[in-house]
């Protein structure tokens, strides 16, 4: 099988790194060049362009940043894909652009399913990620072999039709918002109530907060936020899609307001960040 892979950040070098372990020809590109360096030494092929990316592939799999950059990215793939071709896009979109760019593939003679993953760089280097898929049903079984590489089998599901896999994505990150703010705020709480700092953090760690205390305590102890595994960027983006699809969020709506406050520190950084300033 020959894979094509588009966008190589954090997430996605390790996804495609997967793919040639697998003993999978794969063909990378991405928007800056200079990153697919490991990948080629162990047997990938960069390209310049999208067209030469795809031309030759069986599967093409998406992993930008948004819902924008698959708009740029996806007409090039459509253009240059052979009928068939079976698009796999792991962006997280949102649910209404996902059916968007299934009709655009459809009018292609290309297949579509949207397959955004659960989980940070941990799980994808080890390739335990969850996997939440929305397309037809035989479009699901031939995405599976990749799918399987990159996420845990159990966690790997077809959620619905095309844009439910998208609509799920945005309800986990939409959690995974709002826990970061509910901590940063609880911190600021306590330390009016003139508590100490990690006495609280250990109590809130025995709590509902303490998944997420468990992934970014180091961070917020350390008030270091470059170890980045989920950027604060992203979960603005994320954020934003969750109340443009939603409606009336108050909840999240706040969430994406002290994200893209946060954003001005710390642009880049890991999500934690958020807690961080909300804390103050």
């Amino acid at each position: 099988m020959t894979t094509a892979f588009l966008g190589l950040g954090r997430m996605g070098i390790l996804m495609a790194g997967h793919v040639l372990s697998a003993g999978h020809d794969l063909v990378v590109w991405n928007r800056t060049a200079g990153r697919a360096g490991d990948l080629v030494a162990r047997g990938a092929r960069e390209v310049a362009n999208v067209a030469d990316a795809v031309s030759a592939a069986d599967r093409v799999v998406l992993m930008l940043f948004g819902p924008d950059s698959v708009r740029e990215v996806l007409p090039e793939v459509l253009r240059h894909a052979q009928p068939g071709t079976l698009v796999i896009d792991s962006t997280t979109i949102g649910p209404e652009a996902a059916r968007d760019f299934a009709a655009l593939a459809a009018a292609s003679g290309v297949r579509y399913v949207d397959a955004p993953v659960a989980g940070s760089t941990g799980p994808a280097a080890d390739g335990t990620l969850g996997v939440l898929v929305g397309g037809a049903p035989q479009d699901y079984e031939d995405a599976l072999p990749l799918l399987h590489l990159w996420g845990a089998p159990e966690k790997v599901r077809r959620v619905g039709d095309v844009g439910a896999g998208s609509a799920l994505k945005l309800c986990v990150n939409q959690g995974l918002g709002v826990m970061a703010a509910g901590v940063g705020e609880a911190l600021r709480l306590g330390s009016a109530l003139g508590l100490d700092r990690d006495v609280l953090l250990d109590v809130l760690g025995a709590t509902a907060y303490g998944w997420y205390l468990a992934q970014k305590r180091p961070m917020l102890d350390a008030g270091d936020f470059s170890g980045t595994t989920f950027s604060l960027d992203l979960m603005a983006k994320d954020l934003d899609l969750a109340v443009a699809a939603g409606g009336d969020l108050p909840v999240t709506s706040a969430c994406l307001q002290a994200a893209r406050a946060a954003l001005d520190q710390h642009a880049g950084q890991d999500y934690a960040a958020m807690t961080a300033h909300l804390a103050g």
